[in-house]
């Protein structure tokens, strides 16, 4: 009888320790799972009415960069800043050969009697110039983030440059500021007046008196 019990209690704990480690991994794995998901930032793509490309890193003047290779960067002017000025005249761009620094004036927007300066993203070289935009402004307010690049840059130290510039959860935030500031300075209900279908319109400063045009676009491309 003793033999007996020994025996049925042994089968007891072989089986009670199968049914936990069969079902260990799977508790792991549901739980790593459920973590990935929560911590998975969302999708970016249109912030305020602006395009948010998720992909690219941005400088808080409103232009972005995005590595192409080791050295390369390519860089150009962002949607809120394309609409935001709108019908563009001229674009001054650095020939080849020029160094650009990070922060400081990179190229020229003029739009009438009106000169806008934008920041650089990226330091170097400039090693490629667009030259279809310089032919036709109006290509980088259509497409500011394919065929409206504007300059490409040999930058050395590309990597560190980037790291100094916002992608992800913190460009969303940044947007999202940027767009507050921007109807903030417009006023007047700016929020309905300044959207269609879900858009910004493509020359909001077209909404403000020309007075005010340079202050705006100084203060919002922190020129």
């Amino acid at each position: 009888m003793v033999a007996v019990l020994v025996v049925a209690t042994f089968v007891i704990f072989v089986l009670v320790d199968y049914y936990f480690h069969r079902r260990a991994p799977q508790l792991v794995e549901v739980t790593t799972g459920t973590r990935e998901h929560e911590e998975a930032p969302p999708p970016i793509g249109v912030v305020g009415g602006f395009k948010l490309p998720a992909h690219l890193s941005y400088h808080p003047g409103h232009t972005w960069a995005m590595k192409e290779a080791r050295y390369l960067v390519r860089i150009g002017l962002d949607d809120f800043a394309a609409r935001l000025v709108g019908q563009i005249d001229q674009i001054e761009l650095p020939a080849r050969g020029r160094w650009l620094r990070q922060g400081e004036k990179g190229w020229t927007l003029t739009r009438g009697n009106h000169r806008f300066e934008v920041l650089s993203p990226i330091e170097g070289e400039v090693v490629d110039v667009n030259m279809e935009v310089l032919k036709d402004p109006s290509v980088l307010r259509d497409d500011p983030f394919g065929v409206g690049w504007l300059v490409a840059v040999h930058a050395p130290a590309g990597d560190a440059n980037l790291k100094n510039l916002l992608r992800g959860r913190l460009a969303q935030r940044w947007m999202e500021d940027s767009v507050a500031t921007l109807y903030s300075r417009i006023g007047g209900g700016a929020e309905v007046h300044l959207q269609d279908g879900g858009r910004a319109i493509p020359d909001i400063i077209a909404q403000v008196p020309e007075e005010r045009w340079e202050k705006l676009v100084r203060e919002l491309f922190l020129s």
